[in-house]
């Protein structure tokens, strides 16, 4: 997982972040929240291809962890393969990249 710190500020919530994300990245690929365990959102390109991120809240620093993820049940379960992680592995570096970049450059993380 990639750790990001962001500007510390405790009134940052779940639901601006998603908000954020869904300006962002809505018209090209799909932004939702999730109750998965250790996720907050998930920005979804394919099936197979994603990003979980989660909003950590500390008492003196605020942070996003994300990875790379499949959103589709189906595909983790194919994943625990060897074989379907490197072919799936460069299109997950660059949504990561992707999503890396995006959070050092909005205003409202700085």
């Amino acid at each position: 997982m990639i750790k990001v710190v962001i500007r510390h500020n405790p009134s940052l919530g779940k639901d601006k972040v998603l908000e954020l994300f869904e300006r962002h990245f809505g018209d090209r690929y799909q932004v939702y929240a999730t109750k998965l365990v250790g996720m907050d959102l998930v920005v979804k390109k394919s099936g197979s291809t994603g990003v979980s991120l989660k909003l950590v809240q500390k008492s003196d620093e605020t942070f996003v962890r994300f990875g790379a993820f499949a959103p589709s049940p189906a595909f983790r379960l194919l994943l625990y393969g060897v074989i379907p992680y490197f072919i799936l592995r460069r299109r997950w570096r660059e949504m990561e990249a992707e999503i890396k970049a995006y959070i050092e450059s909005e205003p409202a993380f700085r």
